[in-house]
């Protein structure tokens, strides 16, 4: 009879540490917790990228480098 309630609450105990430690997890700050932030329209591809990778000429977006130097595509 002891054996069989050492057992019952070791299973507790192990229950509520593995409980407590997922729990422990979620308390973590997220990404999530940024601010949105918005998407822009590349004026050549048509790729949607944040404002902050993007480049901008003239009130236009370009998703990169090579797109904001030749807009036209033409290289």
């Amino acid at each position: 009879m002891g054996r069989l309630l050492f057992f019952i609450l070791l299973g507790a105990l192990a229950y509520a540490l593995l409980k407590g430690w997922a729990r422990g997890g979620a308390a973590r700050p997220r990404d999530s917790a940024r601010a949105p932030e918005s998407m822009v329209r590349c004026e050549v591809c048509g790729l949607n990228v944040p404002e902050s990778d993007a480049y901008s000429h003239a009130g236009r977006w370009y998703c990169s480098r090579e797109h904001l130097d030749d807009p036209g595509g033409k290289s």
